[in-house]
């Protein structure tokens, strides 16, 4: 069946993501030459919570794991059965996820070659529907004893594996398995022609899922990329996500703005159960700029950015209070500037910087005004807000296909299809860093194309 070895693995777990739950069981079923020649299975002692839903799909309750080894215990018995054979499972990258943050807790890289029995039962089985572990079992009549306990699952998808070989020959079984390896990190339930035609260009793109339900709409100057990057990540918002795609759809756009409107739109529009889950910042750490003395000083507040915002009062926008914290400290020592006029240092007479030579006096009023004033500008210059340099919200044409966008203080508020002034579709804005930057390139390089516009309420 394999020129190599393999390791049939299943885990049971305290809950859905490895960021916050711990592996309850593990089984691995080592298959090589033709025959079983090592297997393990074990309850794990999780040092955790088990969640009374747990106990009832398993069956484990916290008394059986009581005497159960720790993970570090059974690692070294577990990284033995693995050496040198790829990783099998049935939805690989959930197991696989887990299994990897248990051993990086313990120092213990673990990079195996991945196998998916999911994405095993969909190229050698296309015209079936269904490929759930519980539906592979009725469907081939599997024999178990036990489902949610992981040996029995283990030797479930063993028992699929040399069915599916047996089934449809060497041949056909080594090409699927050939050409899951070259794409081992898609999920398992998706399309596979859908990513052919996909090309590098900008656009939107839309996953989905079973019944073409949207979870989940994004935009790229770089559609491929960009849908690629997210299986290859290991979070688990996108691990739990990849689980459920199985379609992806893309329209190119033409151009970065004509993306993030048509994104922008769709969200709305389409809610998608995953960018609901995203956290949208409502709330920045905000850099505003003050004086003291006749020098300029910083302040840092908590406060969305909207229509009403002076955003030339803005010189900086971060996550959090920490980040701006960093970048107060980074641009002080670059330029040198006066920790105590940034705020970082709170004393009543000269600061440290300016005893080690690093300041030339701001805090004592040894350097004029005018002069470090002029160097603060120049060192918070990047990061600073554009002014909003219009009177009132302007329209853009965005493509032949898409109509047009309204833009007031660097936010959308509308769409419109032909004519703003007729069919005008306005709502709230809300601003954003990377939307500022992307709408501010766009309008220097198409000031031709700018339509003033007046929102009636």
């Amino acid at each position: 069946m394999f020129d190599y070895p393999v390791v049939f693995v299943d885990i049971e777990t305290t809950g859905g993501s490895y960021r916050n739950s711990r592996v309850l069981e593990i089984a691995a079923i080592r298959y090589e030459k033709g025959k079983v020649t090592a297997e393990m299975s074990t309850l794990v002692n999780p040092q955790s919570y088990i969640p009374p839903m747990i106990t009832g799909l398993t069956g484990i309750t916290p008394a059986d794991i009581i005497d159960a080894p720790l993970f570090e215990d059974i690692a070294d018995e577990f990284m033995e059965i693995m050496d040198g054979a790829v990783f099998v499972a049935h939805n690989v990258k959930f197991d696989y996820s887990f299994i990897k943050s248990e051993l990086s807790l313990l120092g213990v890289r673990f990079s195996p070659k991945l196998l998916c029995t999911v994405r095993l039962s969909r190229a050698l089985y296309a015209e079936q529907k269904g490929h759930s572990l519980a539906v592979l079992i009725e469907r081939h009549q599997i024999p178990f004893q036990k489902r949610h306990r992981a040996l029995d699952d283990a030797r479930a998808i063993l028992y699929f594996s040399q069915l599916a070989f047996d089934t449809h020959g060497q041949e056909m079984f080594d090409a699927a398995i050939v050409k899951q390896l070259r794409t081992q990190s898609l999920p398992a339930n998706l399309n596979m022609e859908e990513l052919k035609s996909i090309g590098n260009v900008p656009g939107v793109y839309i996953f989905e899922d079973e019944l073409h339900q949207p979870l989940y709409v994004g935009k790229s100057i770089t559609l491929k990329k960009r849908i690629l990057s997210h299986f290859q990540d290991t979070a688990a918002r996108e691990l739990k996500m990849s689980q459920h795609i199985h379609h992806v759809r893309t329209i190119p756009t033409g151009s970065e703005l004509a993306a993030l409107i048509l994104e922008s739109k769709l969200v709305k529009e389409l809610q998608p159960l995953y960018n609901r889950r995203l956290r949208r910042i409502s709330s920045y750490a905000i850099l505003t700029k003050d004086q003291a003395e006749g020098y300029a000083t910083i302040s840092i507040r908590s406060g969305s950015v909207n229509a009403e915002t002076d955003t030339a009062s803005v010189y900086g926008l971060y996550e959090s209070r920490t980040q701006a914290k960093h970048q107060i400290d980074y641009l002080t020592r670059l330029f040198g500037l006066c920790p105590k006029r940034m705020g970082i240092e709170k004393t009543n007479g000269a600061c440290f910087s300016y005893a080690l030579g690093k300041c030339k006096g701001a805090c004592v009023g040894e350097e004029a005004p005018d002069l470090y004033n002029r160097r603060f500008e120049i060192a918070l210059e990047k990061n600073k807000l554009q002014t909003w340099p219009y009177a009132q919200p302007i329209g853009l044409p965005v493509g032949d296909d898409m109509g047009g966008v309204v833009i007031d203080n660097w936010m959308i508020v509308g769409f419109y299809t032909e004519n703003p002034l007729v069919d005008l579709q306005a709502f709230e804005g809300q601003f954003d860093v990377d939307e500022y930057k992307i709408i501010r390139q766009f309008i220097r390089q198409n000031k031709h194309a700018i339509v003033p516009i007046t929102l009636i309420d």
